[in-house]
């Protein structure tokens, strides 16, 4: 995140933390190009010289195309070699000049092109070559997919799939954030937007070919031209945006000269920092009005007359239509493999005949060839002028929006699904349509035989793909991608079924927790431990933790790579309860032949072990990459058998000849130290650990082997160095021994030469002895270095204890990789974990959310199970970790409900589950609000007791057990009330998320309110100006009702739906990411353009593999703006953010930490290039979503109140700026104390407010305090401590020369006041007397009387002289160290 703040503003805080770095999708190097780069951690050692050669790989003279189209229009499109021909139709066919083609081919030179060749393998084809579109055959599969687009066409922008992905999925408010009133048609800056698109295809079709086309127009330059004309653009913004963000302490005539208008209003007017926005907030109902799109048809459905007689097929008939068009007039059309024709029947009677052939030639009848086209919009077009009218609109409407707001998903299982939806009302259909009931016939035809695919030949083909070259890799990639998105999508459908108890199991007769099965060539299965494999771990606590381990296994193979090494594909899938595994079949899995049987690893917990020497082979590189070694296990009946991977761990070779690698949940090695101590048995007063599947993460495998490595090098350097050193004294004592005998004795003239000589032999005797000690330390200092640390995964695992030769119980004689396993359980408890709290302690870290704790978590190889450690490592009575603390409770108490809701969703039926979770969160959170939550039950949901003996004191009892159990950890009896109380709204959306749950979006209450309260809030909520009539009064009156009777916070009809979470064995673009590595490498040495180019290189690559909506892109996105603005290119900053705030939006969700931290920086882009208003809405924006995921107290918040102030203060709203200046300084005190860097630098800019509002003594105050500090800490030679000196002075002589003018202002006004006394009283007792002219009396000082009758702005001016003081610097104060300004 970048919390940096402001370039320009005082103060830059160099410690301040850099933005989280995202990722995008798009092949677009240009300016405005959708695109960015993607990718993890930069390699060390990366040198220029490979940046350089890796740049050289990625670059090559793109392909300036021309398609022309058979209505004539000509689609300019840039493509790569990479790109194939069905990516230029998808372009095609999502252009808007050619959006009615579908079905076609195209040609070169008259030659028919495969839809699958890439363009640099087609032979003739030059870079400026032109193709032509060529209508062609339908099949009924191309007429449904036909229909289909027109479908999704004129349904305009959609959330994703809700029966996998959840309701309001994929939804983005961007557009209401930054258009609060609607996007004009006529706006200029929403067309530019849009100079780059995005399509909607899958994985392999989302290239830069579709992004540069959608919109209709090719890109004309090529990417170093686009991107010097973009650096050129960018010098001026530069320059003003300096200007805008001058230093406040400028003078103020300047200011005035150059400073824009004051802003009446802005989003931040009235803000008020201790309250909490209402959950309306993440409500995205009017977003998605906002994507609402013009009507065109008023239906089109499947004919009644369908199917097609057989008669007629022979005549190409293919599909009968209805249309309804908005002129009330009905069509029956037939799609043809010709093309698609009104036919002549109704709805009464079949006439598959062409309309208007039997009137054809009659006078005033249209020709037969008007109710004829290839294309059916092209027909619609004819048909229905309104049709082409709402058409052109939608087009239109669509255009204003981002392009990548409305791109459909890859795959629903990608889009974020938000936790507060919208509610019954806001979804009713709008309009009468049996063409939904008709859409899975549509996609997958009669039989469904779209649907059935052999997933595992798939996704094995794709591995075998050849990846030498880059194309060959990116290619590789993109397909593993695709194949991954849509094997999950349709996993989780299955899943959802298998709950649901949709799908027959292949075992019926078995208990219903050992029940198989099959669909569409995907297994499922439940993750319970019904055939007892799991007994002596745990049961299905254990089972339950080994479905996830797979998964886990599954990624770091394919992450791996290993040719001859294949996995399943495999998904986890939790819903309602239930854990379901689902994947792909192993050929001949369930023939029970002899050459599918295991042949690595046991089946049987040990009784039997296979250790195949071709596969123990191929097993090698795995085990090397892992940091395996080779070991012994002993089958039950004494045979040793040496492997390289857990002996759970099975290796079968399937029917099509492939080596398979089941059951990964071993591939990494146990946590002795935890299973010793609390799975075993435990050492204190908490129950011991639930199962003893308790294993290290990959993470911290990789960390540990890394520090020994590290460790033993500096070791060997420094033995070395020693050893070297003392060699080379001895050799010195000696040659000096053997100098000192061979000097004659006496000769003094020979006796000063000699030790003249002695001297410069000394001399050069030492520059070479340092030469020599450079020499070995850079060449031979580590010869002879040998390191080897690998850990044995059986160890101390029930097979290993087993053996004979099981380890000694001496930790000093354990075999080597035993011990390793120890030493590594030690370094994660007696290193990590105290190094991480270190990190949350000192807000080195600060996650804001629980799954940004998670990650942070298992990104430093620390499990879940060790929060209960991590929060006992935080004082409990230190205001500093407060914030932090709490998030680590919450997250381990959301973990426990979340069990407790798993139980009762188990034992509850189906249609009772919206009611047990509206019960325990108001037992947990709404306790206040009503204390028997249970008795407001219905009837069914009071037949089951776990529901009905589930109370608020009996809830937060099966908390702290559940927290003891699994976290080691003891919650306080109140800890409702010292915990909760203040924070549900955050504790509500941690469960929510964790469950699944998906709630209506409306102001839930933990607190009964009072009427007047309720009915305060609903008038201001009306809009302004609305006048409280009798029909209004009933209206809140009836709202108000309404509140006030709900009897509990959350019930039953709030839960609006129950999402499947899952967990995907993804693969990772390798390449994509060494380009992205390299990148950031570059611009860390400096080399600003290098690293732009590498990384807009990474952009394009990951946006051929991921498409534009996946989080990699919104990553990329990010980091790709960050380049630019730090290269001060703040336009191309802020079109970079803006697309990964969408994305975000998009694929992460709403209110997550990224997405906060995206807006954050979007604002300091928005600011730097003008656009303050907006930049302050963005902020609001941010802030509100903070207040609802975290509290105020968090130092990021500072740093972003910082950034508001210098914004306000670039308005000239000076006091609303001071208010932000005064949180920063509040917040960093309370979480830093007075002692820190950061609050001193707040400081600095608090002085500085001060002053700008004439308060300068309090600015002085506050230098005088920052001064202090920098003094104190850095010395008087320490820059900021000068700066601050001289603002102190300038600051001092300000204070001084106020206080001076104001004590001569209030003398002269007192002398003024009582000279106009006297003169009334004068003129009262000479009532009659004539006045004087000017209201002047003659008793008065000249020009005294004449001022009294002025306001007092006006005798302020007159006193001081004038209103503005002085230029800067026309007069000289000095320092305290007698530092002159």
């Amino acid at each position: 995140m970048s919390t940096s703040e402001i370039k320009g503003s005082e103060p830059v805080e160099d410690s301040a933390p850099r933005a989280e770095e995202p990722v995008t999708a798009s092949s677009s190097s240009e300016a405005a190009g959708i695109g960015a780069g993607a990718g993890s951690s930069a390699e060390e050692g990366t040198s220029p010289s490979e940046n350089q050669e890796l740049l050289q790989v990625l670059e090559e003279q793109p392909y300036r195309l021309t398609i022309k189209a058979p209505n004539g229009a000509a689609i300019p499109i840039i493509a790569t070699a990479q790109e194939t021909i069905q990516d230029l139709k998808q372009v095609v066919s999502e252009t808007p000049a050619t959006i009615e083609h579908s079905c076609f081919y195209l040609t070169l030179n008259g030659q028919r092109l495969n839809d699958f060749v890439e363009l640099g393998e087609i032979e003739g084809l030059k870079k400026d070559s032109h193709l032509a579109v060529v209508e062609d055959q339908y099949t009924e599969r191309e007429a449904r997919i036909h229909v289909c687009r027109l479908r999704d066409l004129l349904v305009g922008p959609t959330t994703a799939n809700p029966n996998v992905a959840g309701l309001d999925a994929g939804a983005s408010i961007f557009s209401t954030v930054k258009y609060p009133d609607g996007i004009a048609d006529s706006d200029g800056s929403a067309a530019a937007n849009t100079s780059a698109s995005a399509n909607g295809g899958d994985g392999s079709e989302s290239d830069s070919a579709s992004a540069e086309a959608a919109n209709g127009a090719g890109k004309q330059k090529s990417k170093k031209d686009g991107k010097k004309a973009s650096q050129s653009a960018a010098a001026g913004d530069k320059k003003k945006t300096n200007n805008d963000s001058e230093q406040a302490s400028g003078s103020e005539d300047d200011q005035q000269q150059k400073a824009k208008p004051v802003v009446a209003n802005h989003a931040l007017k009235g803000f008020e920092f201790d309250k909490v926005p209402p959950f309306e907030t993440l409500s995205a109902t009017e977003a998605l009005k906002s994507l609402a799109l013009p009507a065109c048809l008023k239906q089109i459905v499947l004919s009644g007359w369908n199917p097609v007689p057989r008669y007629r097929q022979l005549r190409g008939d293919l599909l009968y239509l209805l249309v309804t068009t908005l002129e009330n007039q009905n069509y029956h059309i037939t799609c043809s493999r010709t093309g698609f024709y009104v036919n002549s029947s109704s709805l009464v009677r079949f006439d598959p005949e062409p309309h208007g052939s039997a009137q054809s030639g009659q006078t005033g009848a249209k020709s037969p060839d008007h109710y004829r086209a290839h294309s059916l919009i092209t027909l619609l077009k004819r048909l229905s002028p309104r049709f082409v009218q709402g058409l052109d609109n939608l087009q239109k409407q669509v255009s204003q929006h981002e392009p990548v707001e409305v791109l459909p998903f890859v795959s629903s299982e990608q889009a974020a699904s938000p936790w507060l939806v919208r509610g019954a009302e806001n979804r009713a259909p709008e309009s009468y349509d049996m063409g939904r009931a008709q859409d899975v016939y549509l996609r997958l035809g009669a039989h469904a035989a779209d649907s059935m695919r052999d997933w595992n030949e798939e996704l094995q083909s794709i591995r075998e793909m050849p990846r030498a070259s880059l194309s060959e890799r990116v290619l590789r990639d993109r397909q593993f991608h695709k194949w991954y998105s849509e094997f999950a999508e349709a996993a989780v459908q299955g899943a959802i079924a298998v709950v649901e108890s949709e799908m027959p199991p292949l075992n019926p007769t078995d208990p219903d927790n050992q029940h198989m099965y099959l669909r569409d060539n995907i297994f499922y299965s439940k993750g319970f431990d019904g055939r007892e494999t799991f007994a002596d771990l745990g049961g299905d606590a254990a089972a339950h933790v080994a479905t996830g381990k797979d998964i886990h296994g599954v990624r770091q193979l394919n992450q791996i790579d290993i040719d001859g090494i294949n996995t399943l594909g495999s998904v986890v899938v939790d819903y309602r309860g239930v854990r379901v595994v689902a994947q792909s079949v192993v050929p001949g899995i369930f023939r029970r032949q002899e050459t599918t049987q295991i042949i690595y690893g046991s089946v049987d917990n040990g009784v039997t072990v296979g250790s195949d020497p071709d596969f123990h082979k191929v097993m090698e590189p795995v085990a090397k990459a892992l940091h395996f070694g080779e070991h012994t296990v002993c089958d039950q009946a004494g045979e040793e058998h040496r492997l390289y991977t857990s002996a759970d761990i099975k290796g079968l070779t399937g029917t099509d000849g492939r080596k398979y690698l089941l059951d990964l949940y071993r591939l990494s090695p146990v946590d002795v130290e935890f299973l010793e101590g609390e799975c075993e048995s435990s050492s204190t007063a908490v129950p011991i650990y639930p199962h003893k599947l308790v294993l290290l993460r990959p993470e911290l495998v990789e960390t540990f082997w890394e520090t020994s490595v590290r460790t033993a090098v500096q070791e060997y350097a420094i033995e070395k160095s020693k050893q070297a050193e003392h060699k080379e004294d001895d050799k010195g004592a000696e040659k000096e021994a053997k100098d000192a005998e061979e000097t004659p004795i006496g000769d003094e003239d020979s006796k000063g030469t000699a030790e003249a000589e002695t001297s410069n032999k000394n001399n050069d005797d030492a520059q070479e002895k340092e030469a020599q000690k450079k020499d070995l330390d850079t060449k031979d200092i580590m010869a002879g270095f040998e390191f080897s640390l690998d850990l044995d995964p059986d160890a101390f695992t029930p097979i290993k204890q087993n053996n004979a030769s099981s380890s000694p119980s001496d930790p000093s004689e354990q075999d080597p990789l035993t011990k390793a396993v120890r030493d590594a359980s030690k370094f994660l408890r007696e290193v990590s974990i105290p190094a991480f709290a270190r990190e949350l302690a000192s807000y080195a870290t600060s996650p804001l959310s629980g799954d940004a704790l998670r990650v942070t978590m298992h990104q430093r190889g620390i499990n879940m199970r060790y929060l209960g450690k991590i929060a006992s490592l935080l004082p409990e009575d230190v205001d500093v970790v407060k914030n932090v603390r709490r998030l680590v409770l919450f997250e381990m108490i959301s973990r426990a409900v979340k069990h407790i809701l798993r139980y009762l969703f188990r034992v509850a039926p189906a249609h009772l589950h919206g009611e047990a979770f509206a019960l325990v969160a108001s037992a947990l959170m709404g306790s206040a609000y009503c204390a028997d939550p249970a008795s407001f039950l219905s009837a069914d949901a009071k037949q089951v007791p776990d529901l009905l003996a589930l109370t608020p004191e009996t809830l937060a009892e099966q908390i702290r057990e559940q927290v003891a159990l699994r976290y080691r950890f003891e919650l306080s009896p109140d800890f409702v009330s010292t915990l909760v109380s203040g924070n549900e709204r955050i504790l509500l959306r941690e469960i929510c998320i964790k469950s699944g749950a998906q709630l209506v979006v409306r102001q839930y209450r933990f607190e009964r309110p009072e009427e007047s309260a309720v009915q305060a809030e609903i008038v201001s909520a009306l809009p302004p100006g609305t006048k409280l009539t009798k029909p209004v009064k009933r209206t809140v009156k009836e709202k108000t009702d309404a509140i006030l009777a709900r009897p509990t916070t959350i019930i039953g009809d709030d839960v609006m739906n129950f999402i499947a979470l899952s967990k995907v064995s993804v693969h990772n673009s390798s390449f994509a990411d060494e380009a992205f590595d390299a990148g950031r490498m570059s611009l860390e040495q400096g080399q600003k353009e290098l690293g732009l180019e590498l990384l807009l290189e990474s952009l394009a690559l990951h946006e051929q593999t991921f498409g534009f909506l996946h989080s990699e892109s919104a990553r990329c996105y990010a980091v790709v703006s960050l380049a630019h603005y730090d290269a001060g290119e703040y336009n191309l900053a802020a079109e970079f953010m803006t697309k990964a705030v969408i994305i975000s939006e998009r694929t992460i969700g709403i209110d997550n930490p990224l997405t906060i931290h995206n807006y954050l920086n979007l604002a300091l882009y928005e600011h730097a290039r003008g656009n303050t208003e907006v930049a302050l809405r963005f902020m609001r924006r941010a802030l509100d979503l903070w207040s609802l995921i975290n509290s105020p107290d968090h130092p990021d918040l500072a740093t972003a109140h910082n950034n508001i102030g210098v914004m306000l203060q670039s308005l000239r709203l000076y006091d609303d700026a001071l208010r932000f200046f005064k949180s920063c300084l509040e917040i960093r005190i309370k979480l830093l104390g007075t002692e820190h860097v950061l609050v001193a630098n707040a400081q600095h800019s608090l002085a500085k407010a001060y002053a700008i509002v004439g308060d300068f003594k309090e600015a002085v105050q506050s230098e005088r305090d920052a001064h202090k500090f920098f003094i104190d800490r850095f010395g008087e030679d320490d820059p900021r401590a000068k700066e601050t000196a001289e603002w102190l002075a300038e600051l001092t002589f300000a204070a001084v020369r106020k206080a001076k003018l104001s004590a001569a202002t209030h003398q002269k006004l007192r002398e003024m006041a009582a000279s106009n006394l006297m003169h009334m009283e004068r003129e009262g007792k000479q009532q009659h007397q004539q006045q004087q002219p000017n209201g002047a009396t003659g008793d008065l000082p000249a020009g005294t009387a004449t001022k009294g009758h002025l306001p007092i702005d006006d005798l302020l001016k007159y006193i001081t002289g004038s209103s503005k003081p002085k230029p800067r610097g026309s007069r000289r104060g000095k320092g305290p160290k007698g530092s002159k300004r």
